[in-house]
């Protein structure tokens, strides 16, 4: 009896559709942490948002990518708006993904921080990951800044949350 209990529970494993492995975000963030370096389809759905975010548009998810993203947020932050963009279940080399983060002023300004904020409990990974590739990173933005507004990139730990951010701020 025990024997034909568990070749029925395998049968029905066997029968049961596998979890879809997380979409690899990788050529949407192609470039994002090597000095702030965005692709095409990362810069329009970031545009997009700002867009959305202004109740200008709406919010303009690139091609492929249209699975990866749930209900965009947007919310008041003293002179900022915060947008969230939600990551359904994504990675970026190998590291689960919680959401895109932006803040802008509601007006049109230069005031732009983008950054991937990953899982909580992927810290380790993502430290692993992405630490000296920001540190890389940030001494490249800076050699590119020469205008002096200072710019910032690279990984960071904020409330808890690894995040690999993006200030390019004017």
């Amino acid at each position: 009896m025990r024997g034909r209990f568990f070749t029925v529970f395998a049968l029905i494993g066997l029968t049961l559709p596998a979890a879809a492995a997380p979409r690899s975000l990788d050529a949407l963030f192609k470039g994002f942490d090597d000095a702030c370096d965005y692709s095409e389809p990362l810069g329009t759905l970031l545009q997009s948002s700002y867009a959305f975010a202004r109740k200008e548009g709406s919010l303009s998810v690139p091609s492929g990518y249209e699975g990866v993203f749930g209900p965009p947020r947007v919310k008041p932050d003293k002179e900022y708006l915060q947008i969230t963009l939600p990551v359904v279940d994504g990675t970026w080399r190998g590291v689960p993904v919680k959401e895109i983060e932006v803040y802008i002023t509601e007006l049109e300004s230069g005031f732009t921080y983008h950054a991937v904020v990953f899982q909580p409990d992927a810290l380790k990974a993502a430290e692993a990951a992405f630490k000296a590739r920001g540190i890389a990173a940030k001494k490249k933005l800076t050699k590119m800044d020469d205008s002096g507004f200072g710019w910032d990139t690279g990984f960071a730990v904020i409330d808890g949350g690894p995040r690999y951010q993006c200030d390019l701020s004017t």
